[in-house]
């Protein structure tokens, strides 16, 4: 009985010189305090969410700006320096009014360059381009070369009455641009909420360490005081022994408090992407003194600014571009080609080039399927169905984002009244274990009575750190729905310009 009481001892001491090492390694150099807004702005330009974000906007302005390449002037050249053929050919022999087979070896030499340009309103396509074309076959011991040259060739191509895709686009390309740049802002305010919510993690394991070393302390010091009063006579033998074992449970709490530390502190570092973390500690932030945000003005700024909301136009140009696609693809198909050029053939390059000759093509095409046993109509029936469904679906979107915004609010605007009763709390239950701790010095109070005073401070601690990260997170939770600062009462912007500095 004895050794296993030596062990415990042992084992108790050897718990509190680590808990020294610990605490002296964390508190023996000074550490500088890091605000919650310092927090953010670390969050904005080293996380990773801060980097893939920005990874993420330049992928849509590289699309947005191949898009307006499309809209201009495009160029192409298309060489074939060499094709050489050598093989059995089928030709006809006149003098013997048959089918034979002879060698042929060839060696073709092309080029071609063109430029063209898309007309919006119209979807058609003009184009100027320039072709040169050698032929030369090689017969016994002779070779015979032809040129055909086209110096100059102007066309169009229009389809009439077909599906304009570039039209549809550019209706939507540059709303989808302006969804990106807000897309971004508001993947910045996302980080921010996750920001908030890792360093109210570290604000809370330091406060629950610091009230461990508290508790440690003063039961190192109630532990010592009344095993004096025990060799006096003065208290009973199980009252000794529960103290004991209350001061080693506060080591035992302390060292699970630390480890709680520890692993809140590596998930902001790591969120962070920074590190040596352990040199800061955190500041608890302040109320915005006075702040009430009205649910109409909140609407107004999410309906010009969220991007979810942006995205609804978008999507309602969308439906209506999927059903003229459908209508104008299940109807007939009718185009018009036209082109005029100058060009030439000659065994000769030089001649080649003389005397051009006219070059003319005129050609429309048309065609309707007859019978289909109702498949058009059926595609433009189910068409407009979905586009019907869609538009429903956008309503319920927009709706959705409202509603969580209108939650959103409501539960902010209370957080204030919440905070200052917490924090009257936390007062009130400090002061009342202040004042038991002494009655309970004085004999007038027992230990139990002194530890629900204790749990009574710890827990309006943690109450109150935690309704602070419910304040803070509800703010930023309101700037991401609405891209909107409500308390320098401007609209959260970026300068997407030097955004890649």
């Amino acid at each position: 009985m004895q050794s296993s009481y030596r062990f415990f001892i042992w084992k108790s001491l050897f718990v509190f010189f680590i808990l020294i090492f610990l605490t002296l390694s964390l508190f023996g150099q000074e550490r500088k305090k890091l605000s919650l807004k310092e927090t953010l702005y670390l969050a904005k330009k080293t996380s990773l969410e801060a980097f893939k974000s920005k990874q993420e906007y330049a992928i849509e302005f590289l699309e947005y700006r191949s898009f307006r390449n499309s809209l201009l002037p495009q160029a192409n050249i298309q060489i074939e320096p060499l094709t050489y053929t050598r093989s059995f050919v089928q030709r006809y022999d006149p003098e013997n009014n048959i089918d034979v087979f002879r060698l042929q070896r060839n060696l073709n030499t092309y080029s071609n360059l063109s430029i063209s340009q898309n007309i919006l309103s119209t979807g058609a396509t003009v184009f100027v381009n320039s072709s040169f074309n050698r032929l030369a076959n090689f017969q016994d011991d002779r070779t015979i070369e032809n040129y055909t040259t086209t110096p100059v060739r102007i066309g169009i191509i229009q389809p009439v009455m077909a599906y304009n895709a570039l039209k549809w686009r550019k209706k939507t390309a540059l709303l989808e641009f302006e969804r990106a740049k807000k897309d971004f802002i508001t993947k910045q305010q996302s980080i921010n909420v996750k920001a908030v919510s890792f360093f109210f993690n570290w604000v809370l394991a330091d406060s629950r360490m610091q009230i461990a070393l508290e508790n440690k302390a003063n039961t190192d010091r109630l532990y010592s005081i009344n095993k004096k009063r025990y060799n006096l006579g003065s208290i009973e033998k199980d009252d000794l022994l529960n103290l004991e074992l209350e001061k080693l449970s506060a080591e035992t709490e302390l060292i699970k408090r630390r480890q709680e530390y520890q692993t809140a502190i590596s998930e902001l570092n790591l969120f962070l992407n920074v590190q040596n973390m352990e040199q800061y500690i955190p500041e608890i932030p302040n109320l915005i003194p006075n702040l009430k945000i009205e649910i109409e003005e909140a609407k107004q700024f999410a309906e010009k600014n969220n991007p979810e909301l942006l995205n609804t136009k978008i999507r309602k140009i969308n439906a209506l571009r999927d059903l003229d696609k459908i209508i104008k693809e299940n109807r007939f198909d009718l185009s018009f080609n036209a082109s005029f050029g100058l060009n030439q053939q000659s065994d000769n390059l030089n001649d080649a080039y003389q005397n051009l000759l006219d070059q003319q093509l005129v050609a429309i095409r048309f065609s309707m399927p007859i019978i289909d046993w109702g498949e058009r109509k059926g595609n433009i029936k189910t068409a407009k169905l979905n586009k019907e469904v869609t538009d429903i679906e956008i309503e319920q979107d927009a709706n959705e984002v409202k509603r969580q915004l209108k939650e959103k609010v409501n539960e902010f605007n209370l957080q204030e009244e919440q905070i200052i009763m917490a924090l009257k709390r936390k007062k009130i239950s400090k002061e009342s274990y202040q004042i038991t701790e002494k009655r309970f010095f004085s004999g007038r109070v027992d230990l139990l009575r002194l530890l629900n005073a204790q749990k009574r401070w710890q827990q309006s601690s943690e109450e109150y750190i935690q309704s602070l990260k419910d304040y803070w997170r509800s703010y930023y939770e309101i700037q991401q729905l609405t891209l909107y600062n409500f308390v320098e009462q401007i609209n959260i912007d970026e300068d997407f310009d030097r955004l890649f500095d």
